[in-house]
């Protein structure tokens, strides 16, 4: 799992970079000062003029002078020049140099002075690094409370053993490394104090005596920054008296705390209450003693005593690289107990190599006896490919080898072993935990001959004992532990970098060694506690490698027998409700639920998880899986009647009653709801309105047709006698054909009344939908004009469906119509026609105000009208609807208020009219 980087490990690497930078920016000072040469000098104009000369210099005695300016340096001229010092060195040897002094010029032969290496220098720089090294893999290795500590500890030895200020350049760079240097000087006896105080095993505690190790190195540090920074603004001694005491002062302070952290590592390796954890902890003793001893008495007591180096200052240092390296093989974890699996595997190498060497040499020998030598390539072949199969037989060879070799090694014990291999695939059939626990003791101790084992099992943030034992913690939590390996065990009596926990030492004293997490799907279900063996010699890797395989499969064994034991009890406890509630739940077949005051469902018979869509198993409240509890208790009411959609989208109409459920052990505000579906009975009483509905729709249109039919008949005939008198290129002609034409479209207006109260097949033919388009704009023409309407008209292509063509301009004339209400005069009203997916799509759309969202699933019901008041009768859409439906085809609305509304009429296309095409 990838993770975000913490705000504290940002800010060690950018602190760990900047100390490493400035590490190397010293480190280059002090280079550039071993082959410094003896005057100083700056380029101008192509030319090295000279600033000064070092008194007494070979420099000086070869004759140059402050404000010489060299012209030629070897033969080569001084502009030409890529590096001047490696020139004026010259590998050596005497260098020629051409110098102008005023008006004149000389020749001056100049021997450059012998390098000044510091071996002391590069020797400690060395061991800086080195330190460093191994912070920073403790630090990656380790949890970061666990290993900060000593990280610091490494950083500030690597800056006391790296950054050595060269005085020669004075400037913002001497001044940070020197003020750097100087704070990692002070601070560092005191820290590495604090770190063996600490470790492996915490001798101090108290916070304010922890804060007291640094009240003398902090004063220190204010002093220096007096001096340095504020040019001893607070005049305690004069500058020069103020640094010998500082530097005298530190070397003091040095030297005691040192001996100090000395004698508390000394203090922890004699108590320490475990043979491997003084192994390791000696390694560290013998480090520090062999390596600060030397350096204590030939180097700190002499300063301190006389203010200079002693004679034996390069023999004192030499020992303190033991130290780290001390370090690194005991945070390495070096290991005395493998010696048997060492011995092991050298001998199954050793007799693989053998028998892989024989069997080679023969087969050559064979090869060369039998094959003549002018066959020699086909010798050679042969040789080579024998010895590829000889390597392939050498790996179950090996595996077979090492088998026999174990027999021999643990002799007795060596069929526990292969037996606890199959012991890991039984375990998954343990459902007790007792009984798990007891078959892993005795078959493990059975394998590896060891007395001691216990486990720690999860509970919620905490691992609780299972087998109780006297001294060990009944609980702890996880990072009490620290880091645990995931693919190893916790030594316990490893050293231990600080930690504010003393559960390790607490495991280890009563006699526990290791601590084997148990994993199952990256979670751990529990811990393995194991001591040593019998004979107390601690379990080789072979040991840990044969728990190590168990491990997996008891957390899969722990998880099984939790699940086992939840599961029972959910049983019983629905067994427990069931009984409770049956006489008074499961024989109702209305849906009755018993709910809690804060609403949680406590019970609900089968009506109710069939009503909702859901299972018992669901946890949800009675708000969120029934809303319409909530709209009963905001109403007040004991009742209400609800339309309800449940989870698999059914549509059901309720009656829900509450009451308080009275029974003795009830908590207060228990409430039994009873549900009862009415949704055949609301569909029966919408239906009944309905169909008076139509029967008195029914009586309106038969009134409205023999009322308005007969003035129609005369209207039409006498604009037929009227044509009849005048020529077809009359203007008069053309007004009265749309007269005929009109008072047969409102015939029809009056028919589709009656058609709507009774289902009647009209006369269906080929109908070109671009053609209908065009009449039915035409024949409305003055409609549109004296509302000086813009009509736009898209592409119209031919294509033709099966309809009833007057029924087809009744629909297109009413969504005509309507947008020409809807968008109001000066509007725009926009037609299309399109085909997609077997289908012509007819759309109408206007700018008007939109469909309001309440009318929006009702505005193709009879009645339902946008233009109350405004001579709407709320017919127009309704018969529309079922004039397309009678087609088998769909209208629909799209709408947004304020932004128009688009009526879409899709219409199957006829099918022979591809084949036209």
């Amino acid at each position: 799992m990838n993770r975000r980087p913490s705000l504290q490990s940002i800010a060690i690497a950018v602190l760990t970079l900047a100390v490493i930078a400035g590490g190397f920016n010293s480190f280059q000072r002090k280079r550039d000062s071993f082959d410094r040469l003896d005057f100083q000098s700056h380029r101008d104009r192509g030319t090295i003029v000279v600033d000064s000369v070092d008194p007494e210099s070979g420099a000086e005695r070869a004759g140059l002078r402050a404000g010489d300016r060299i012209w030629v340096v070897d033969g080569v001229p001084a502009s030409d020049l890529g590096g001047f010092r490696e020139a004026m060195r010259g590998d050596g040897r005497p260098v020629p140099l051409i110098v102008a002094r005023g008006d004149q010029t000389l020749s001056i032969i100049y021997q450059a002075p012998d390098l000044k290496i510091e071996y002391t220098y590069l020797f400690f720089t060395f061991t800086g690094f080195l330190y460093l090294s191994i912070g920073l893999f403790t630090l990656f290795r380790g949890a970061r409370g666990e290993s900060l500590l000593f990280y610091f500890v490494t950083l500030l030895t690597f800056v006391v053993y790296a950054y050595s200020p060269e005085e020669s350049r004075i400037d913002l760079t001497y001044k940070i490394l020197y003020l750097v240097e100087e704070f990692a000087r002070i601070i560092l006896p005191p820290l590495t104090l604090h770190f063996f105080l600490r470790f492996p095993r915490p001798l101090l505690q108290n916070r304010l005596q922890v804060a007291a190790l640094y009240f003398i190195p902090s004063l220190l540090v204010l002093w220096n920054a007096n001096l340095f920074l504020l040019n001893n603004a607070i005049p305690l001694a004069s500058p020069a008296v103020s640094f010998q005491i500082i530097e005298r002062w530190e070397m003091l302070h040095f030297a005691i705390y040192f001996t100090l952290a000395f004698l508390a590592l000394a203090y922890t390796y004699r108590t320490a209450p475990a043979a491997g954890q003084r192994k390791q902890v000696k390694w560290i003793f013998l480090g520090m003693g062999v390596g600060f001893i030397p350096f204590l008495f030939l180097y700190l007591i002499p300063y301190i005593v006389k203010g200079v180096d002693s004679a034996y200052t390069s023999i004192a240092i030499v020992p303190l690289a033991l130290i780290p390296l001390a370090f690194a093989v005991s945070i390495l974890r070096y290991r005395l107990w493998d010696v048997e699996v060492i011995i092991k595997e050298i001998l199954a190498y050793t007799v693989t190599f053998v028998f892989g060497i024989i069997a080679f040499s023969t087969v050559n020998l064979v090869l060369i006896t039998l094959i003549e030598e002018h066959f020699a390539l086909e010798r050679n072949f042969l040789a080579f490919t024998s010895g590829l199969l000889i390597a392939g037989v050498l790996v179950p060879v090996k595996g077979r080898i090492e088998s026999i070799i174990e027999m021999f090694v643990y002799r007795d014990t060596y069929r526990h072993r292969k037996a606890i291999l199959d012991f890991a695939q039984e375990l998954s059939s343990f459902h007790d935990l007792h009984e798990l626990i007891e078959m892993v003791r005795e078959r493990v101790a059975a394998a590896i001959d060891m007395h001691q084992m216990n486990l720690y099992v999860r509970d919620a943030e905490h691992f609780v004992i299972y087998t109780r034992e006297r001294g060990l913690p009944p609980r702890f939590r996880e990072s009490d532990l620290g880091a645990l390996p995931k693919d190893r065990p916790l030594l316990l009596d490893q050293p231990r970098l600080p930690d504010s926990s003393d559960i390790p030492m607490t495991l280890l004293r009563e006699g526990y060694r290791y601590v084997f997490p148990l994993r199952h799907r990256g979670e751990m279900q529990g811990m393995l506690l194991v001591g040593n063996k019998r004979d107390h010699e601690p379990l080789s890797r072979d040991d840990i490698h044969l728990i190590n395989s168990l491990t997996a499969s008891v957390a899969l064994a722990i998880e099984n027998a939790r699940l086992y034991g939840r599961l029972r009890r959910q049983l019983d406890e629905i067994r427990t409700l069931k009984e409770y509630n049956e006489n008074i739940i499961e024989s109702s077949s209305s849906a009755i639920v018993v709910i809690s005051a804060d609403g949680t469902i406590l019970t609900g018979n089968n009506a109710f998880w069939t009503l909702v869509g859901t299972g018992p198993e669901s946890e949800e409240p009675i708000h969120q899986l029934f809303p319409p509890y909530r709209q009963l208790q905001t109403s007040g009411g004991g009742s209400l009647e609800v339309h309800y959609t449940n989870r698999t989208g059914e549509e059901k109409e309720l009656t829900i009653s509450a009451s308080p459920f009275n029974a003795t052990d009830a908590p207060a505000g228990t409430t039994v709801l009873v549900i009862g579906d009415i949704s055949e009975r609301v569909r029966l009483e919408r239906e009944l309105q309905d169909k008076d509905r139509l029967a008195a729709l029914g009586l309106l249109a038969a009134g409205v047709a023999h009322e308005v039919n007969t003035p129609l008949t005369g209207i039409s005939s006498y604009a037929q006698l009227l044509m009849a008198d005048l020529p077809a290129d009359d203007p008069r002609y053309e007004i009265l054909k749309k007269m005929e034409q009109q008072t047969f479209r409102a015939s029809h207006l009056v028919n589709n009344l009656l058609n709507f109260a009774r289902t009647r097949s009209g006369a269906m033919e080929t109908v070109d939908l671009s053609e209908l388009i065009r009449t039915t704009l035409s024949v409305n023409e003055n409609l549109f004009s004296t509302r000086a309407l813009n009509i736009h008209v898209g592409v119209l292509p031919h294509l033709k469906v099966l309809g009833d063509v007057y029924q087809l301009q009744q629909v297109l004339t009413n969504l005509l119509l309507n947008a020409r209400d809807a968008a109001g005069p000066g509007g725009n009203v926009w037609i299309s026609l399109t085909e997609g997916h077997g289908r012509a799509v007819i759309s109408v759309r206007d700018d008007g105000k939109g469909v309001d969202e309440s009318l929006r699933e009702t505005i193709f019901q009879p009645l339902v009208t946008t233009k109350r008041g405004q001579g709407g009768t709320g017919l127009g859409l309704a018969i529309s609807d079922r004039i397309v439906r009678s087609h088998n085809g769909e209208i629909t609305l799209e709408s947004e208020t304020g932004r128009g509304a688009t009526f879409s009429v899709s219409l199957p296309l006829w099918i022979s009219n591809k084949e036209e095409n």
